[in-house]
């Protein structure tokens, strides 16, 4: 057995959900630009497709919530 330590993932702070969908081509490409574009704005951090996707979403929900907050 190998006397190598490993570090501990950090701890999340909310549990994920797995949720697959198929999305056109054309999406996925605009959603790898925009992965690109956080990456040139984070180049010390490694940003994945699945966080580009888990940001864009919650920016959607946002403006969303935003405007029906502004419709009471």
């Amino acid at each position: 057995m190998s006397n190598v330590s490993y570090m501990p993932r950090p701890k999340k702070d909310a549990t994920m959900e797995t949720v697959s969908v198929r999305l056109p081509k054309a999406m996925v490409e605009e959603i790898d630009s925009y992965v690109e574009t956080l990456k040139g704005d984070m180049p010390l951090l490694n940003i994945s497709r699945a966080d580009g996707v888990r940001q864009l979403l919650s920016n959607a929900l946002q403006a969303v919530a935003k405007k029906a907050s502004s419709k009471k």
